[in-house]
């Protein structure tokens, strides 16, 4: 198979994966008593050590950055505020809406990147830069509202978290930069979850692990561990495909992560929709697209493509 070709394959792969893990993940909520704090400790320290088991058997260094205080004391930063900060704002999200409303909120943090770039070097957004946004907008109005401000269709707990979701994963995104750029992402997403999943354990004195064994049944405990390894798979897959795509080839693709998510809820969950909910979905999706467009030059100074990393475990 030719390189190119291999690194289609991978990307696509990886969205569908990515797709599938938010309903999967609402369907445990449905059918279980987990909380989504049980939920969020045991993906976080099984995926951590998954990734990093990962990297040790591929002869990876995953121990060197704690011999740098700047940069396990930023990893530590990353953890318990970027990754656990994100992923609590997510899986909330799924928790009190739905799948799909959560991974649209989500697919706004390029848009925050884009305004917060925009401020830090002290330039106006491009005239594309400034349609994606309105279009963002217009999205999440439509979503909020499904056309009509007299009947809001979600939640204040949804919309709140779901603003958390998308602040969350912008930061999740800006803050590590310098860190994955000295230590790989990998190892960087690894100690992330490891530690959010430490700190999430030690500030949750209700959690128990006899507890979540307990909720679980065979079928659902292996839905469980069936979406932890499909969320770590699908992001090697993408951080795999970026060896032989561009990042802003592989940020377009991964752009049906919400189709495929909407499609399996509607099929799998029943869930139902607005028109103009649907509407405001392909907005939000349409505005990422457009910043993923070559010759942005705001955002030069932030890799804005690589933000598809940031749906790893959503």
């Amino acid at each position: 198979m030719k390189p190119r070709h291999l690194g289609l394959l991978m990307i696509i792969s990886g969205a569908t994966l990515w797709g599938f893990s938010g309903p999967m993940i609402q369907w445990l909520f449905q059918n279980t008593k987990l909380s989504s704090i049980d939920f969020l400790i045991v993906r976080l320290l099984m995926a951590g050590f998954l990734i990093l088991g990962f990297l040790v058997i591929a002869k990876k260094d995953i121990f060197s950055i704690w011999k740098h205080p700047r940069h396990w004391m930023g990893l530590i930063v990353f953890g318990t505020l970027g990754m656990l900060g994100a992923q609590y704002a997510f899986i909330e999200a799924v928790y009190v809406s739905n799948a799909v409303t959560a991974t649209l909120f989500q697919f706004l943090a390029p848009i925050l990147i884009t305004i917060y770039v925009s401020f830090q070097v002290k330039k106006l957004p491009s005239m594309v830069q400034f349609i994606a946004i309105m279009a963002a907008l217009a999205g999440v109005f439509l979503l909020i509202t499904n056309g009509s401000l007299e009947n809001i269709v979600l939640t204040r707990e949804a919309i709140i978290f779901g603003i958390l979701t998308a602040v969350g994963f912008a930061f999740y995104t800006i803050q590590p930069k310098n860190l994955i750029t000295e230590w790989g992402t990998l190892v960087i997403i690894g100690w992330g979850m490891l530690i959010g999943g430490i700190a999430l354990f030690l500030f949750s004195p209700q959690f128990s692990f006899h507890d979540v064994e307990n909720a679980l049944t065979f079928s659902t405990g292996s839905m469980l561990f069936l979406t932890i390894l499909v969320g770590t798979f699908s992001f090697i897959l993408y951080i795999g495909s970026l060896k032989y795509l561009s990042a802003a080839e592989s940020s377009l693709l991964s752009s049906i992560e919400p189709l495929v998510a909407a499609v399996v809820s509607i099929i799998w969950l029943n869930e139902t929709f607005g028109v103009y909910q649907l509407a405001g979905g392909v907005f939000i999706v349409a505005a990422v697209v457009l910043l993923s467009l070559p010759e942005r030059e705001v955002n030069q100074s932030i890799n804005i493509e690589n933000i598809s990393e940031k749906s790893f475990m959503s």
